[in-house]
């Protein structure tokens, strides 16, 4: 995973990580929980060799971003105009300097990074076609998730994962990524989590949900105690036309275990690349 710094609309400087393949047609932008950063690759190893181009970008006070001067100057108008701005600029980019042609892209939100996802999809439906929202609380429940984490251990347990999650054994790598993510978001100390508490308690990012047209699915954990069925049904209720998926035997670390599922929701048919040209039909081994 490759990572650098942009300049944002508003002037901020963000961290910006990509994996997949730069040369796809397809552009799909992850957004982080609270605490988190843009480091985390669900499973490398399926990205690598989707046919898609995945991106993130690190909030104010994460992992590569500068902090705020003030965490009550987080803007949810600004952060959403900034991750606008680079949806724009690599298109045109890539548009001019590659076979690339990127029409209108995928978001996927994990956690708390759902109601900017969310925002994204409903202040620019001329950017995003497809939206995954995934282990997601409601909207007052997003608030506090973003408060308690000033509280949490620098762990995992931060993001609400159960120590004891079976993913974390079964999925090859998903427990040093998680631990690089958490090690990225306090590179500032907590000053990502200040700005997320702030840029969260704004409700307005949930007021017009429903008038979001992208294609939308909803991705849960049976067994996930802290985003459950009723968090759910929140979202059902705010964007009706939401398909859910419930993963039968999955916690907090859906996004995971359904990685594929995912991809195949924002990033249909491997992007529309044959298996023959996806990295050629060899396989890579990325950093797990």
């Amino acid at each position: 995973m490759a990572g650098t710094r942009i300049r944002g609309a508003s002037g901020r400087m963000m961290g910006l990580f990509a994996s997949g393949d730069p040369i796809a047609d397809r552009l799909v932008l992850l957004f982080h929980p609270t605490p988190g950063s843009a480091t985390f690759d669900p499973d490398p190893i399926v990205t690598s060799r989707w046919g898609l181009h995945l991106a993130a970008i690190d909030r104010p006070g994460y992992g590569s971003s500068d902090p705020l001067d003030d965490p009550a100057e987080a803007s949810m108008d600004e952060l959403v105009e900034d991750v606008a701005t680079f949806i724009g600029d690599t298109m045109r980019t890539a548009d001019s300097i590659s076979k690339a042609d990127y029409t209108k892209v995928g978001l996927v939100g994990w956690g708390t990074g759902a109601a900017v996802a969310a925002a994204v999809a409903e202040r620019h439906p001329e950017r995003v076609d497809r939206l995954a929202i995934v282990s997601a609380p409601g909207e007052r429940d997003i608030r506090k998730a973003a408060r308690r984490a000033l509280i949490a251990p620098q762990s995992i347990e931060a993001l609400h994962v159960d120590p004891d999650d079976p993913a974390l054994e079964s999925r090859l790598g998903l427990r040093n990524r998680l631990d690089r993510m958490i090690t990225e978001a306090y590179l500032h100390g907590k000053a990502g989590i200040e700005a997320d508490r702030y840029l969260m308690s704004d409700a307005a990012w949930s007021r017009d949900l429903g008038t979001i047209r992208a294609d939308t699915a909803l991705f849960y954990g049976a067994h996930d105690d802290f985003a459950d069925e009723d968090d759910a049904a929140w979202w059902r209720d705010h964007l009706p036309s939401a398909t859910l998926h419930l993963a039968p035997r999955s916690g907090h670390l859906v996004l995971a275990t359904e990685w594929e599922a995912i991809l195949q929701h924002v990033a249909p048919n491997h992007g529309s690349i044959a298996e023959k040209d996806r990295d050629h039909g060899q396989p890579r081994l990325p950093q797990l």
